[in-house]
């Protein structure tokens, strides 16, 4: 596996660790907390950056899925157990489809017109890759605040 990609898996196993740090020892009804309204539950949060990880890195590979934006903001029910199986689900299609990558393709647009409805909607493969990153990481923040809120509540 070339060193980029390699790097974004320990980035990206990193940040889940942080995740469910946050989360752990929760239960579902606390995972489903909101510290005010229009602010996201642990729930919501984890939900969101696994879809739109999936979306992006999928975006590198040729594998892109269609997601349901909207739904992952409202999403509640979930264990730990399952918000767990959802990161770690990331990490195995990395880890599964980064292997056969090259860095060299990481310049090529990729076209995600179809998945995606608000302009732009084309990236390169390497703008993808660092989005699926940062936008997680960005996110984690937020996670940090809640678990920190919920705690003092």
């Amino acid at each position: 596996m070339e060193p980029i990609f390699a790097e974004a898996i320990c980035r990206l196993e990193w940040l889940h660790a942080e995740y469910l740090g946050y989360m752990a020892g929760l239960t579902t009804e606390e995972l489903d907390w909101s510290p005010g309204p229009a602010m996201n539950s642990l729930c919501v949060l984890a939900i969101h950056v696994t879809a739109a990880e999936r979306f992006w890195f999928g975006a590198v590979v040729d594998d892109i899925i269609t997601r349901d934006r909207r739904a992952e903001f409202e999403a509640s029910g979930y264990t730990y157990d399952q918000l767990a199986d959802r990161f770690a689900a990331n990490v195995a299609f990395c880890r599964a489809n980064f292997p056969g990558q090259s860095a060299s393709r990481l310049g090529e647009v990729v076209d995600v017109s179809r998945y995606r409805h608000w302009p732009p909607q084309q990236f390169s493969r390497g703008w993808s890759l660092l989005r699926g990153l940062d936008h997680t990481a960005e996110h984690l923040g937020h996670a940090g605040m809640t678990r920190q809120l919920l705690d003092r509540r």
